[in-house]
């Protein structure tokens, strides 16, 4: 499981290496996408991918899924 750096404190609270994981995630997505995915799809989108990728950095894991929605995306443009 990956395990951050150092230790992330939300709160004054120190996340466990799979919230942090949650954390770390949502926040990179949410900044890939300036704000505009609703934030109920997102946890549905981290408990779909987190079994799968937790040995990955999840700011990696979100830049791939961001990637791959922004390729999908443009593909429904062009139908």
């Amino acid at each position: 499981m990956w395990k951050p750096n150092k230790p992330i404190t939300v709160a004054d609270m120190t996340l466990s290496p799979a919230e942090a994981w949650r954390h770390e995630f949502i926040s990179e997505l949410c900044d890939r996408s300036n704000g505009a995915v609703d934030r109920e799809w997102v946890e549905k989108l981290f408990a779909a991918l987190f079994p799968l990728s937790a040995d990955c950095a999840p700011r990696e894991a979100a830049q791939i899924a961001f990637a791959t929605l922004k390729f999908q995306l443009r593909g429904d443009d062009e139908s």
